[in-house]
């Protein structure tokens, strides 16, 4: 009997140190608190979060065709162990310049067949009616990022739809706030950083 219990906890332990080796440390986000609105009359929308397998899915429902399309972005990022060190942003982007962009520069083309392999995605302006999404998608990921200083982060994202005449019609406003944090996973998602050279 005493045999058996010890080969039962050996294997117990092995199994454990299995794990353990394969796990790597990553910087991952976990989200806190994330609020969307949109104006029905134009769109709707659905976001869902896996934290065990990590992803992100968005679907978009563009009920009335977009002419264009401004997104006005808020971002700001503090360190955990001391808030005087911070990062933030403010900014407004054409979506349609983007799409532009995309057609006209190696780069663009490139993230935007990486995004492309994760679902339905806008291709140009004006965006028409129908249903856009991206599936199973989740930040790249990289252990060498892991040594990083922790953050608490805050998004704030709204929509801004421009008729002909440039009036604005707000149409989607999104709140969302977490922190990115050390963790071990034995699931890193590499993502489009996969593409570049792995040292060693």
């Amino acid at each position: 009997m005493a045999r058996l219990t010890n080969i039962f906890l050996f294997q117990v332990v092995l199994i454990v140190c299995v794990i353990a080796i394969q796990a790597e440390k990553v910087m991952r986000p976990k989200f806190k608190d994330v609020k969307i609105w949109s104006d029905s009359a134009y769109v709707t929308r659905s976001v869902t979060f896996d934290a065990n397998d990590p992803h992100i899915n968005y679907t978009i429902n563009v009920l009335k065709e977009i002419h264009d399309l401004d997104l006005h972005i808020e971002a700001s990022v503090t360190q955990k162990l001391d808030s005087t060190y911070f990062f933030s942003a403010n900014s407004t982007v054409n979506l349609c310049r983007i799409l532009n962009w995309k057609a006209q520069s190696p780069i663009g083309n490139l993230i935007h067949a990486y995004l492309k392999e994760y679902g339905n995605l806008v291709e140009s302006c004006p965006i028409p009616k129908g249903t856009y999404f991206i599936h199973k998608f989740w930040l790249p990921e990289d252990p060498s990022l892991a040594v990083l200083p922790e953050v608490d982060f805050e998004l704030n994202i709204s929509a801004h739809m421009l008729d002909a005449n440039k009036k604005r019609t707000l149409i989607a406003n999104d709140h969302i706030t977490g922190e990115a944090v050390v963790q071990d996973v034995t699931n890193v998602k590499r993502g489009i950083l996969a593409m570049l050279p792995q040292a060693g």
